[in-house]
């Protein structure tokens, strides 16, 4: 079923009344939260981690190219006018756009995952080249290590850090859990945060976890009772369509 058929259904299921949690990280939960309402979804945006920006600093030298790994890499940097026409690589559209809408002139989307920014990277410079990774205090995988070892002078300057909400603040705020219908998961440091609120709660979840990887969806293997889902692509339409096409 796709998404757009969603609306004219839901009134035939039960299951379409209960909520899906967004747990992804404002304001991008409620852009998601209102692309869900708007086909009939209730959706409730309550986050499980939170972004705060880290204080900025000088460049040693400047680089043959930056690397964006997420949209909050790209918001939480000091832009440098000086390097606004210098290539950009962005792991996915989304942060290719945000890149692009703030001010970098040449910028490519990997169009997925890490391991498809990493090749893209690898075509498109040769070894030698300064690369400069504007990225999370505790990135997920090893980018600039992964470079370094192909030849790249590659070197990881963080900008902004991801900070976990507590279980209990979570569970406060939380509905029952038998009042939500899904949980979409939006990486894998939010699914083992959502993991502990599972075990935690008085409540049993035995609805469904939409993941956008398998490395989001690892924390929920082995719980009795749920269904378990990822998304064909570590994106936000796709994880769109595994939710319309349940």
């Amino acid at each position: 079923m796709k998404v757009s058929d969603r609306s004219s259904t839901r009134t035939e299921n039960p299951a379409f009344w209960l909520t899906l949690w967004v747990t992804r990280t404002s304001p991008d939960n409620e852009k998601t939260a209102d692309a869900l309402r708007s086909v009939g979804f209730n959706a409730l945006a309550m986050p499980v981690l939170r972004v705060a920006a880290l204080p900025a600093k000088a460049l040693d030298e400047q680089p043959d190219a930056i690397v964006f790994t997420s949209v909050n890499g790209v918001r939480h940097h000091s832009i440098c006018p000086a390097l606004l026409d210098i290539p950009v690589f962005a792991v996915g559209n989304r942060t290719a756009q945000s890149a692009a809408l703030a001010g970098y002139t040449k910028v490519a989307s990997a169009d997925g995952d890490v391991s498809d920014l990493e090749r893209l990277i690898v075509q498109s410079l040769p070894p030698g080249s300064r690369i400069l990774h504007l990225s999370a205090r505790r990135p997920a995988g090893d980018l600039t290590g992964n470079l370094h070892r192909k030849g790249y002078r590659a070197i990881r300057m963080a900008v902004y850090e991801t900070r976990e909400n507590t279980v209990a603040d979570i569970l406060a705020n939380l509905p029952g859990l038998e009042r939500i219908g899904g949980i979409m998961i939006h990486s894998p440091r939010a699914g083992r945060v959502v993991r502990c609120c599972l075990d935690k709660s008085p409540r049993r979840f035995d609805g469904i976890v939409y993941c956008i990887s398998a490395a989001a969806a690892a924390p929920f293997v082995g719980i009795r009772g749920i269904d378990i889902r990822v998304a064909a692509r570590p994106d936000e339409a796709s994880m769109l369509a595994l939710i319309g096409n349940t």
